[in-house]
C-alpha cells in the first residue's frame, strides 16, 4: 500500500502546476452561488439581445432590409412612423418588404435631398411601368419594393404569368389606373380561361364562340376529355392577330427569330413583331442548330417518326435545315421549355398562324 500511495504522489506533484490548489465548486457554496449567478447574468443579456428589433444597417440614412427585418420595428429603430416609410419608399402594403430592399429614412439628408429633388417624384418617374421583353411581374414588383398580390391588386389582373410587351402597370397607388380599353393589347391574341369543375370542352367551346377542334389545337389538347377544374385554356382571337398583321409595314421584311436561351419565336414583318411565344426548342442531348437559314420545305401536316417516337399529323410543318422543322406540337403543353429532338414546337394554333404567314424562303434566325 505504501508503494502504491508513493506512486500517487508522484504523479500528482508532476502532472499538477506549481502554486495553490484550487478548491473544488462542489465543496465550495460561495463557488456555487457566484457561477449561479454569472450563468442567470448571460441568460439576460441573451435575451435582452434577442427581444430588441433590428439593428439600424444604415448606409448614409438609407436601411438595408435583413432578415426578419418589419416595417414596424424598422420605423421603431428610427423613430419614424410606419406610415411615413411606407409613403417615403412607395410600399402600398406595409406588411411587404423583401431581404436587401434599400429604405430611405424619413426627415433624414437622403430623404431630404431627394424631396429637394423632386418632391412629387412617384416610382418609375411616373408612377407606370411599361413592360419589356424578359420582364416578369414578380422581378417588376420586387424592383419597386412590392409584393406580387399589390401589383395584381393595383392593376386588376388575375393571372400573374400573363403580361404582354407595351403594357403598362400601376406601380403606385397615388396614380390613377389605366382603363383596359386605352391598354395596348398582348402581341400574341387569346384570353385565359380557368376551367370550372362542372366545365366541359364542348361547353367552353360553345360559350366562346368557337370550335371545339380550334379549343383542343390552340391548346395543344390531345382528345376532348382532357380537361380538369383550375386548367388554364388559351381562347384565341384570330382577328386581333390579323389586325396586328395589317398595322405592320405591307412592305417591311418577313423573318423568324428563335432564341434558344429564352425559348422563344418572334415573328418580325418590319420592325412589328406580330407574334412572339414561348416554344420548345432540342434538349441538350439533341439541341437545335444555331444560324441563318430559310423556310424551304411547307407541309400542313406530317407523320414524323425517330427514335422513341412515332407522332401522326404533325400539323403546320416548316422545315428550314435538313431534318430541322418548326411545327405545331399537340403532344405536350410544356411551352418555354426545350422537349424536342431538334424542331421547334409550337402551339397548334401559333403553328397555323406562322404557316400562313411566312413564305417560302422567309428567313430564320436561330441563337441563344
Amino acid at each position: 500500500m505504501s508503494t502504491v500511495s508513493s506512486n500517487l504522489s508522484l504523479l500528482r506533484d508532476e502532472s499538477l502546476p506549481a502554486g495553490p490548489v484550487l478548491p473544488l465548486p462542489a465543496t465550495d457554496p460561495q463557488w456555487t452561488r457566484r457561477g449561479f449567478l454569472q450563468i442567470g447574468l448571460v441568460l439576460v443579456l441573451l435575451l435582452s439581445f434577442l427581444s430588441v428589433g433590428p439593428v439600424a444597417h444604415a448606409e448614409d440614412d438609407v436601411h438595408v432590409v435583413h432578415a426578419g427585418d418589419s416595417l414596424a420595428a424598422i420605423a421603431k429603430a428610427y423613430s419614424v412612423s410606419v406610415n411615413d416609410l411606407a409613403q417615403n419608399n412607395g410600399i402600398a402594403n406595409p406588411n411587404i418588404i423583401h431581404v436587401g430592399q434599400r429604405l430611405v429614412i424619413p426627415g433624414s439628408a437622403a430623404a431630404t435631398e431627394r424631396a429637394a429633388a423632386d418632391p412629387g417624384a412617384l416610382p418609375g418617374g411616373s408612377g407606370y411601368f411599361t413592360v419589356k421583353r424578359g420582364d416578369t411581374l414578380a422581378q417588376i414588383a420586387k424592383d419597386y419594393g412590392m409584393g406580387l398580390s399589390d401589383v395584381l391588386r393595383l392593376n386588376g389582373l388575375t393571372n400573374a404569368n400573363l403580361i404582354w410587351v407595351g403594357q403598362q402597370l400601376r406601380v403606385s397607388a397615388r396614380v390613377d389606373a389605366i382603363q383596359p380599353e386605352k391598354q395596348d393589347k398582348p402581341a400574341v391574341a387569346s384570353t385565359i380561361y380557368i376551367v370550372q369543375a362542372e366545365d366541359t370542352l364542348e361547353q367552353i367551346a360553345l360559350d366562346h364562340k368557337i370550335s371545339l377542334q380550334e379549343l383542343m389545337v390552340a391548346n395543344g389538347l390531345p382528345n376532348s376529355g382532357f380537361v380538369w377544374a383550375g386548367q388554364k385554356l388559351r381562347l384565341m382571337e384570330p382577328s386581333t392577330t390579323e389586325a396586328l398583321v395589317r398595322s405592320a409595314p405591307a412592305d417591311g421584311t418577313r423573318w423568324i427569330e428563335i432564341n434558344l436561351s429564352d425559348q422563344t419565336l418572334t415573328a418580325w414583318q418590319g420592325d412589328v413583331p406580330v407574334l412572339y411565344t414561348a416554344v420548345s426548342t432540342g434538349t441538350y442531348r439533341t439541341p437545335t442548330v444555331t444560324g441563318r437559314y430559310a423556310i424551304n420545305t411547307k407541309y400542313s401536316s406530317q407523320r414524323m417518326t425517330g427514335p422513341g417516337y412515332d407522332l401522326p399529323g404533325v400539323p403546320w410543318v416548316m422545315y428550314f435545315y435538313s431534318g430541322y422543322a418548326i411545327h405545331g406540337a399537340y403532344w405536350h403543353n410544356n411551352f418555354g421549355t426545350p422537349m424536342s429532338h431538334g424542331c421547334v414546337n409550337m402551339r397548334p394554333g401559333e403553328a397555323e398562324m406562322l404557316y400562313s404567314w411566312a413564305d417560302y424562303g422567309t428567313e430564320v434566325y436561330v441563337h441563344y
